[in-house]
C-alpha cells in the first residue's frame, strides 16, 4: 500500500513536537513612572473654571434628589417632574376635566372671590366708621379764601338770572 503523506498526515506523527505552549498576557501599561508625569502634567495644564462650574452643577443636582428623597409619594412625583421641567424636558399634559366639571368649578370661584370682595368691603366699611373725616380736606386752598370769600351757588344763579333779564330787556 501506499500512502501520500500530506501535511496533516505528517502533523499528525508529529504532533508532540510540533506542539507549541501560546500564553496570553495583557498590555499592562507601567503604573508608577507613567502616572506621576501625567498627574504633573495635568495639575499644571488643568482649567480651574469650568470644572469647577461643572462641579457645582453636579453638586447641586444632587442635593435636589436628596432633597426629594424626604418628600411623601407625591409630592416626589411632582418633584422629579419640576426637575425634569428644568433640565428641558416638555412639561406634562393637563389632565382632561370634563366641561361641565370645568364651568362649574370656575362658578365656584368666582363666588368665592365674590365673597371675599364682600368681606374686604364690609372690614373696610367698619374700620372707616370709626374715623372722622377731616373737613375741606379736598380742596383746601387755605389763606387765599380768606382774603376773597368763597362764592356761594345762590350767588352765581342770581347772576345768571339777571344777564337773561338784561338781555330781554333790549
Amino acid at each position: 500500500m501506499s500512502l501520500v503523506l500530506t501535511r496533516a498526515a505528517l502533523a499528525l506523527k508529529n504532533a508532540e513536537a510540533n506542539f507549541k505552549v501560546v500564553k496570553f498576557e495583557a498590555h499592562k501599561p507601567k503604573k508608577k513612572q507613567n502616572l506621576e508625569s501625567d498627574n504633573m502634567d495635568n495639575i499644571i495644564n488643568k482649567p480651574t473654571g469650568p470644572s469647577k462650574e461643572l462641579d457645582l452643577k453636579k453638586i447641586r443636582h444632587e442635593v435636589v434628589k436628596f432633597g426629594m428623597s424626604g418628600f411623601d409619594p407625591t409630592k416626589k412625583e411632582e418633584a422629579k417632574i419640576a426637575l425634569a421641567v428644568s433640565l428641558g424636558a416638555k412639561p406634562p399634559k393637563k389632565a382632561y376635566l370634563n366641561y361641565k366639571e370645568l364651568m362649574s368649578k370656575r362658578k365656584q370661584e368666582k363666588q368665592k372671590e365674590k365673597e371675599e370682595k364682600e368681606l374686604m368691603k364690609s372690614k373696610s366699611v367698619m374700620q372707616t366708621t370709626g374715623q372722622k373725616k377731616k373737613k375741606g380736606s379736598k380742596n383746601d386752598v387755605g389763606h387765599f379764601l380768606s382774603n376773597y370769600g368763597k362764592v356761594q351757588k345762590k350767588d352765581l344763579k342770581k347772576a345768571v338770572n339777571d344777564k337773561k333779564s338784561k338781555k330781554k330787556k333790549k
